[in-house]
């Protein structure tokens, strides 16, 4: 019930029905529950471990998404490696968040994410923005005018920063002379292009010395589409359910999923992961 409840999304009237159905069992979602709950009380030690090894990580991606529950809109968290992810609730976007679960540890680490401004506001090692959202602002920029070429050659230099990195995975690169270019594209006058164009180049140039970090260090990733596919499970679980009834619920939903996914980036099953939580 627990995997498919957390790694199927499958809600607990669904769930209720499945067992009428198929096994002839009758259960109450209320049951039901209590048995997820205690699967997360017995998960609470992996949990910790994840924790542990995401704060001794020197690159972490972040990202947040709202997620209704109990009828209120709260706020998922996400903090993921190549090998563990880390999910949490809150009740808005404030940074205070990420530094009550990770504390000191926020200092030794290089953030990825995108633009919120929530990240810039904590004391963390290094920052590297995630190119990906930066290139589909871009790209709406080009679609928006097709007369102008200046977003076609921020476009271009970022896509070309992007190809050398992937030509080279290993090597520490110098940044001065992408950032020159750069330089030279975000002193552009904007002014008779619409108020989006310039929206775009001066947030770029707030986030200008977090935009090729990744060249000068081979282990920080130019995007955060690791972190978007963790989190994209609470979306569907949104899609399915429509809220979260209960905090409790939640919060169990957040933390078994954190397991989850964590034994699919190491080649192990959720299921099997699951069953190893008892």
């Amino acid at each position: 019930m627990t995997y498919l409840n957390v790694v199927q999304c499958v809600p607990y009237e669904r769930l209720q029905s499945l067992l009428k159905t198929i096994f002839g069992i009758e259960m109450s979602q209320g049951t039901i529950s209590n048995i997820i709950q205690t699967t997360r009380m017995k998960a609470e030690p992996a949990i910790k471990l994840i924790k542990d090894y995401i704060s001794n990580s020197s690159v972490v991606g972040f990202d947040e998404s709202g997620c209704y529950c109990n009828g209120r809109l709260d706020w998922s968290w996400i903090a993921q490696t190549a090998y563990y992810t880390f999910v949490f609730r809150a009740s808005n976007r404030a940074g205070k968040f990420l530094e009550d679960q990770f504390d000191d540890a926020l200092k030794s680490i290089t953030a990825i994410t995108d633009s919120h401004p929530a990240y810039f506001a904590l004391d963390f090692k290094d920052h590297q923005i995630c190119l990906a959202h930066i290139l589909r602002e871009l790209q709406y920029l080009n679609e928006l005018d097709s007369n102008q070429d200046w977003s076609e050659k921020v476009q271009e230099l970022l896509k070309e920063a992007i190809h050398e990195r992937n030509q080279n995975p290993s090597t520490k690169m110098d940044t001065s002379p992408w950032l020159m270019r750069l330089d030279d594209l975000l002193k552009a006058s904007l002014g008779h292009l619409k108020e989006d164009f310039d929206r775009l180049r001066k947030g770029l140039i707030k986030c200008k010395d977090y935009i090729l970090n990744f060249l000068e260090n081979p282990a920080i990733s130019s995007n955060n589409n690791l972190i978007e596919r963790g989190i994209r499970k609470l979306k569907v679980k949104q899609k399915v359910s429509g809220t979260f009834r209960s905090d409790n619920g939640a919060d169990a939903f957040m933390a078994l999923h954190s397991v989850a996914d964590t034994a699919s980036k190491n080649d192990q099953s959720p299921f099997n992961a699951t069953l190893a939580l008892y």
